[in-house]
């Protein structure tokens, strides 16, 4: 089964799209490429894999056209991922190079 996400903007610069796909919340995070995966892909919270582009599937996550969420929204969207700014951090191994997560 694919799904096309209704992706939708944040104005986030490290959670940039967030789609809301059967009742949870999907949010890609934005990577220092190509030092590490392009994006990681979060749904509800919780990692699921780093990718370099997307899946054909999914339409186009970076497209500055895409509506923006209100305020309200974005908050419950990226709440359970804010603290996962730096690569790594959701696996509790935080990148601390300088020059690509500093």
């Amino acid at each position: 089964m694919y799904v096309r996400p209704d992706w939708q903007r944040t104005d986030d610069p490290y959670f940039p799209t967030v789609a809301r796909v059967d009742g949870t919340w999907w949010v890609l995070r934005i990577n220092t490429f190509p030092a590490h995966a392009l994006y990681t892909f979060f749904v509800d919270g919780i990692v699921r894999f780093d990718l370099d582009d997307v899946p054909a599937a999914w339409g186009r996550p970076a497209d500055a056209a895409l509506p923006r969420l209100a305020d309200a929204t974005v908050d419950e969207a990226l709440a359970p991922v804010r603290e996962f700014v730096a690569y790594g951090s959701e696996t509790g191994q935080p990148c601390a190079n300088p020059y690509c997560c500093g």
